[in-house]
């Protein structure tokens, strides 16, 4: 658990607080593990949750980025539905 999530230290001190830390890195693992399997991908769990960390706020298809075997990202649009045509509208 400590080789894939950053646990330094924890946030409290009292027993539940430890426990309920523990608990959201255990659930963390489990997603991240589940979402491994569905994309099929041959990356090491190290690398998938290192992934889904930095790309964890922009708008791409995880699935995708996973099972890629590129280093980048295909050019697709990083906004949401239409959003060329409102970056066009301000624009102009």
């Amino acid at each position: 658990m400590k080789q894939n999530f950053q646990l330094h230290y924890f946030y409290g001190e009292n027993e539940n607080a430890i426990r309920t830390q523990v608990w959201c890195t255990l659930i963390a693992q489990l997603l991240l593990t589940v979402v491994q399997k569905i994309a099929q991908t041959k990356k090491a769990f190290s690398v998938v949750a290192s992934l889904v960390r930095i790309h964890l706020i922009s708008m791409l298809d995880v699935f995708e980025m996973l099972r890629s075997t590129r280093r980048e990202y295909g050019n697709k649009s990083l906004g949401p539905p239409g959003f060329e045509q409102q970056m066009k509208l301000a624009l102009t």
